[in-house]
């Protein structure tokens, strides 16, 4: 089956058209590249601006697997035939042209390889388990106000507590820069992971408890391999944070603002449209959500 000749409408590169959309595809095409083979690293942001960084991974491309770089990518020319060649040798092809198996959806999200898999594996074990004392198709994730079991007391009593607080619990202990089990002894500190419409409590001083939303994100990020910390009033570390909402991809945790701040993990981007796993959700869930990328303000990307 031969290429269409108008998988992109204009040169993209140095001295290119770079039309929107057909930088957009380049970029994301790219970012499908294995590094051995001439991909990008760290990927590029999928934002349709062909700067330094986008001509730069058309040079590392053009370096690997034709011998020569000129930083553009042709209509027609030998650039975007290795890409798609490279492509279909792959088995990815098909995610951008229809006329392959598995034709895309126009704006879906490029693959999803090495780190952000494994990134959206765990937002996905949170939303939906088997993780710790939850068992599998846990309906609102592994922690959760709606889920709970009985408690027996040491003097006798009994008490509701959420079935999945040792999850919660691990959320801070794996995730919080300077997090120890000395926190856990202070008062309402355990009690804020183990009972219900209870949280943690902030430092003293302040009203309220934790909302742990951005704690879950450095979680997944830390269980995919990420070195990554959460400080609180900052965000995570060893990341790199981006202003506005151009170029998202699965695993970023992206940043709302709209009178409260709301971390979640976006695992599929068409567009527009994300789909979210939001931690501390409605009851302090871990559900999947969709979302709008203009509710975006910023987003951490792990590379």
């Amino acid at each position: 089956m031969s290429f269409p000749s108008n998988v992109i409408s204009g040169s993209v590169g140095f001295g290119g058209s770079n039309r929107k959309a057909d930088v957009e595809l380049i970029q994301s095409m790219l970012n499908a590249v294995p590094f051995p083979k001439g991909g990008p690293s760290p990927l590029l942001g999928v934002d349709g601006l062909c700067g330094p960084k986008t001509s730069g991974a058309i040079n590392r491309f053009q370096n690997v697997n034709l011998g020569f770089s000129d930083g553009r990518i042709d209509v027609g020319g030998k650039t975007i035939e290795a890409l798609l060649n490279l492509l279909r040798s792959l088995g990815l092809l098909g995610r951008w042209l229809p006329g392959y198996p598995g034709g895309k959806t126009p704006g879906a999200s490029p693959p999803v390889a090495g780190l952000r898999a494994e990134i959206k594996k765990w937002a996905m074990t949170g939303a939906k388990g088997p993780y710790g004392d939850v068992g599998g198709g846990a309906p609102n994730g592994i922690v959760s106000d709606l889920d709970t079991v009985m408690e027996t007391l040491s003097w006798g009593g009994t008490r509701k507590i959420r079935r999945g607080w040792k999850n919660y619990k691990e959320f801070f202990d794996v995730a919080v820069q300077g997090w120890t089990e000395n926190h856990w002894k202070a008062p309402g500190y355990l009690d804020g992971v183990k009972v219900p419409g209870k949280r943690v409590p902030k430092i003293p001083g302040q009203p309220g408890g934790i909302s742990w939303c951005g704690i879950f994100g450095v979680w997944c990020w830390i269980k995919a391999g990420k070195n990554s910390k959460w400080v609180p009033g900052i965000g995570p570390t060893n990341a790199s944070k981006v202003a506005g909402n151009q170029g998202i991809q699965v695993g970023d945790i992206c940043v709302q603002y709209g009178g409260e701040v709301h971390h979640f993990i976006p695992i599929e981007v068409n567009g527009d449209d994300l789909l979210g796993v939001n931690g501390n959700s409605d009851y302090q869930s871990i559900l999947i959500k969709p979302m709008k990328r203009a509710t975006v303000n910023y987003y951490y990307r792990p590379e």
